[in-house]
């Protein structure tokens, strides 16, 4: 046994190795990321009307899908690199390329080279996330991971909300540039993140390494039957292959289907919000507000839905979400009082952002340790057609000027079918059981 009884440190742990910290960077690379990905729907309306580039809907929304291009390799080709060499440099790395990538779109002097620098910060973006997903899921408590994933997570809504602060601010006086400049703000922080970021237990265990592995472990306090076992002679390493071996297929296939069409919700809805409020009658303020209050709603309701989640299963309380979202959105149809509109924007956030939070949280812990972060790379890189295909609806109903009401019902439906390609994945063994210990 590679890890005495005494592993678990119990008290007198510095503060810079409790696990809360690791989900806290954790937390910080997905607000970097959300502002990242925000950013672009934030300013927007800037860059439609920027007199140098006459860009219209459908060029901006290629615009937009460049970094959803990028994050397709990044997702898959970090997750497979985490699981094989390591958590903490991928996460480095990540932060490191969409920082430097969004100083340079800043700078850009044509949209196509602005375009090329989304395209690398999307490989970092994508491959964010898995690494990410993987440290909060191996340094959780027990009982209470779908908890600290949510609240990893609401970090990305909150970065999309601190992007439309920055557009409400800044886009009538300052400019678009300035706004999309400041997603380089990360570098400040990276010799600190390099200094407390440790590599993963889970992940040393898994290679063999017993010594390193244990050391970490008994700084953090962690259990070690939560860590994985080095792989079995033969086992498939860590790829797309492995998804599908040993009955993983319809699981694979259920995840995949619905982080799709989440995507599809998240990416679609981050970008043309604002617009779609703007053209539905509402002044430019409030159509950039509802983009924050959106973003804020959906990070506030991700901690509820994982606290839920815990409770009462993933499966059920992913399913309610997106039903909701879909009812949500569908009233956003009509015109309401400004102040019933932003609690409905409030309740679509919950029901299309959160609920997609929840269900890469369920897929972070379907899989092995050995697996996990290939598992939500791969995934979210599939996904990542459906990030291209949101801001592509948005863009095609004002292309070829469509009532508005089509970009509501569109993207209602997406949220409905989200819920039943959940039900594809399998319910696993012992599943009910951990519910009902976690609720006493």
């Amino acid at each position: 046994m590679p890890f005495p009884p005494e592993s678990r440190l119990r008290s007198g742990r510095p503060w810079y190795c409790r696990p809360r910290l690791i989900i806290w960077i954790c937390w910080f690379g997905l607000f970097s990321e959300g502002y990242d990905m925000g950013v672009l729907g934030a300013v927007l309306p800037g860059l439609l009307n920027d007199p140098a580039w006459h860009l219209g809907p459908t060029s901006a929304s290629l615009l937009a899908s460049a970094a959803m291009a990028g994050m397709f390799f990044g997702g898959y080709g970090f997750g497979v690199l985490s699981d094989r060499f390591g958590r903490k440099t991928c996460f480095i790395a990540c932060l490191t390329l969409f920082s430097i990538t969004s100083a340079a779109a800043a700078a850009a002097p044509t949209p196509l080279f602005f375009a090329a620098m989304r395209f690398l910060a999307g490989i970092g973006i994508g491959g964010i996330v898995p690494v990410a997903a993987a440290f909060a899921c191996e340094f959780a408590p027990r009982g209470k991971i779908n908890r600290e994933f949510a609240i990893m997570y609401s970090g990305y809504s909150l970065g999309i909300f601190a992007a439309a602060l920055a557009s409400f601010f800044l886009l009538q006086n300052a400019g678009w540039r300035p706004i999309v400049a400041l997603g380089a703000a990360p570098l400040v922080l990276l010799p600190a993140i390099l200094w407390l970021l440790p590599e993963s237990a889970a992940y040393l265990m898994g290679k063999g390494r017993y010594e390193k592995a244990d050391d970490i472990a008994r700084r953090y306090g962690l259990d070690p039957a939560d860590l994985a076992p080095p792989p079995a002679e033969g086992a498939i390493k860590p790829g797309v292959r492995a998804l599908f071996a040993d009955g993983h297929a319809r699981a694979t296939l259920g995840f995949w289907l619905t982080t799709f069409t989440g995507m599809i919700l998240v990416y679609g809805l981050n970008t043309w919000l604002p617009q779609i409020m703007r053209a539905s009658g509402y002044d430019l303020g409030p159509s950039i507000m509802f983009l924050g209050v959106f973003a804020l709603a959906s990070s506030v309701g991700g901690i509820m839905l994982g606290r839920l989640a815990d409770r009462h299963g993933r499966a059920p309380i992913i399913v309610a979400a997106f039903c909701g979202g879909a009812v949500a959105i569908l009233l956003l149809s009509h015109k309401w009082p400004l102040m019933m509109t932003y609690g409905i924007v409030a309740l679509a956030g919950v029901g299309t952002v959160s609920a997609a939070v929840m269900v890469t949280s369920y897929l972070s812990q379907y899989f092995s340790p050995a697996l996990r972060a290939t598992a939500v790379g791969s995934c979210l890189s599939f996904s990542r057609m459906g990030s291209i295909c949101g801001p592509l609806l948005g863009g095609m109903i004002a292309t070829y000027q469509l009532d508005m009401a089509w970009n509501f019902i569109g993207f209602a439906a997406v949220a409905a079918l989200s819920a039943l390609a959940i039900a594809l994945v399998p319910r696993q063994e012992g599943e009910s059981e951990a519910v009902a210990a976690c609720a006493a």
